[in-house]
């Protein structure tokens, strides 16, 4: 794959994800809900938030590569977000279900 085709996914790939960051944040304090992943990713250390960053930028940076294409690559990036979406609304219903219950 050459570099604008790999410049592009990632592109895709980062502001995927960054939407997906926005619209958890946003639906958690629509519906009211407190939000539990959030408050865990920033109380870790420096060091866990930094490899954590490094794991998913590689992880990213390979699916760009891999995609076989332009098109592939971003349908492949766009389902991952929203497949990303809706395992963090799953999550947090589940944690404020706990929460209810105990």
């Amino acid at each position: 794959m050459n570099a604008p085709k790999f410049a592009l996914l990632l592109g895709v790939g980062l502001l995927s994800f960054l939407f997906v960051t926005a619209l958890y944040v946003v639906w958690t304090r629509i519906v009211g809900l407190d939000p539990t992943l959030a408050k865990r990713c920033v109380a870790l250390s420096d060091v866990w938030r930094s490899a954590l960053a490094a794991v998913s930028g590689v992880a990213l940076g390979t699916l760009s590569l891999a995609a076989p294409s332009v098109r592939t690559g971003v349908a492949v990036m766009v389902l991952l977000a929203a497949s990303t979406f809706a395992a963090l609304l799953v999550f947090e219903l589940v944690q404020q279900r706990r929460a209810v219950a105990g």
